[in-house]
């Protein structure tokens, strides 16, 4: 198995603006640790789509610093949110094909990322999708409370950039879907389904993102996690509540792994039904066509194998 540092693809120039968006995706799930030294030479890519990371020490301050965050820059210890600097620049710069902040000089790069905001990556590529810039820029925040927290959370965050990056031709536009779930492993079954439907998506991994991503966008259709944390699934369910019913997703399921949840009175105006993990992935995709359709559709005629209840309204 061969591998290559980054830095090689990126000598050729600005790179798809896809496979920089995997590469940096892998390299956060590769992170075990704070690194506090990422640059692109340290990202050695493979011929299997694999990414591992040199360890830090192999490097001067020079051919790190461009990436650093500004508290780096300064001398103050390494974090989980300045790597996730670290790996928005190190994006940037791949899709870009030049660093996030202006300078003629590594050194000039570095005290410009602790004063000035950074370049306009979609003036340097039209084909950057917004979901992609916005997390990019998240991670470029000066202040390190403003960007992801750790490099996991922004893989989440570059699972949704990818579900848009790779989608199908929307098969029903201006449509859109919210997905919960705090499981990884769901979140991105979810941007596969979504892909595959061919519907844009927001994937979320918190009761509290549901709710904020709920209080930008109306959605057509929603699925919505339990157990989650920062807000459960039943209060979101209690936020929705107190908002008109055209303000609410036109259609709602629970998914959860607790077999024994049932719709409650209260709920049953909100969600069409509960769905017990695991949930079979062609059950799924016909579920989000039907309901997308817009047509009258049989939840028990769809959910074959997957368990299920459904509401009184639904």
């Amino acid at each position: 198995m061969l591998g290559e540092p980054l830095t090689t693809l990126m000598a050729s120039g600005p790179m798809p603006v896809v496979d920089a968006v995997r590469i940096i995706r892998r390299a956060a799930a590769a992170l075990k640790s704070v690194h506090g030294e990422l640059r692109p030479s340290a990202i050695e890519v493979f011929d299997d789509a694999t990414v591992a990371i040199a360890p830090p020490g192999g490097a001067d301050r020079p051919r790190w610093g461009q990436y650093a965050s500004p508290e780096r820059v300064l001398g103050k210890p390494a974090t989980p949110a300045s790597d996730v600097f670290s790996l928005g620049a190190i994006l940037f710069h791949a899709i870009a094909g030049h660093p996030p902040f202006r300078g003629a000089t590594p050194n000039e790069v570095m005290l410009a990322a602790c004063s000035d905001l950074p370049l306009d990556l979609r003036e340097s590529r039209n084909d950057v999708p917004i979901e992609v810039a916005a997390a990019v820029y998240r991670c470029l925040a000066r202040e390190p409370r403003d960007r992801y927290a750790t490099p996991a959370e922004l893989g989440q965050a570059l699972d949704a950039a990818l579900a848009v990056l790779t989608a199908r031709p929307a098969q029903f536009p201006g449509k859109r879907i919210l997905m919960a779930d705090d499981d990884a492993p769901i979140r991105e079954f979810y941007a596969q389904l979504a892909a595959h439907v061919g519907v844009s998506a927001d994937i979320v991994a918190t009761g509290r993102d549901a709710v904020a991503a709920m209080k930008t966008c109306r959605y057509d259709m929603a699925l919505l996690d339990l157990n989650m944390p920062r807000l459960s699934g039943w209060e979101v369910l209690d936020y929705l509540r107190s908002l008109p019913r055209q303000d609410r997703p036109r259609a709602l399921f629970i998914v959860t792994g607790f077999s024994d949840q049932v719709v409650s009175v209260a709920d049953r105006d909100i969600v069409h039904a509960v769905l017990y993990k695991p949930v079979a992935a062609q059950e799924m995709r016909n579920l989000l066509t039907e309901c997308l359709s817009g047509r009258r559709y049989d939840v028990d005629a769809i959910l074959r194998t997957t368990g299920h209840r459904l509401s009184a309204l639904a």
